[in-house]
């Protein structure tokens, strides 16, 4: 019986540790041809998750960055179809920093959005909060706590 569990228990944090601990993506960074102020929300499907982009250029720049690393390129939707996917429910994963651009304390529209980090909870919940409050993140990373 012991060496039943001592088996099973081996099983399950080896099967965890391959589904938790595969590589982070690469971090994407904006190249300086795009202008990253610049406000012209684009929506894409990102692995069937709904997500806003900044502007066509930084659309355009992830998507060669994304076939560059041998990932799925954004697929262009309009607004009202992105709504849909949407994630209802995030489960808890590893949390993460994201890079966002927030308007001014005074609200003045004369200037231009500030770079901010951010953490979440999980990738899941940055997706969430980013396509429910249309404001687009530039890249995020993994952290540890």
């Amino acid at each position: 019986m012991l060496r039943v569990l001592f088996v099973l228990t081996v099983v399950f944090f080896a099967a965890e540790s391959t589904i938790l601990l595969k590589p982070a993506p690469p971090i994407f960074v904006p190249p300086s041809r795009c202008d990253i102020y610049q406000k012209n929300l684009c929506w894409v499907l990102d692995e069937c998750v709904c997500r806003p982009i900044q502007n066509p250029c930084l659309r355009d720049a992830e998507n060669e960055f994304r076939l560059k690393t041998c990932r799925r390129p954004l697929v262009p939707v309009s607004e009202e179809l992105c709504k849909y996917f949407i994630p209802k429910v995030c489960l808890l994963r590893k949390p993460v920093i994201a890079s966002i651009l927030v308007r001014p304390a005074c609200g003045c529209k004369t200037k231009p959005d500030e770079l901010q980090q951010r953490k979440f909870r999980s990738l899941c919940e940055l997706q969430k909060f980013s396509a429910e409050n249309r404001t687009a993140y530039l890249n995020y990373k993994r952290c540890l706590f």
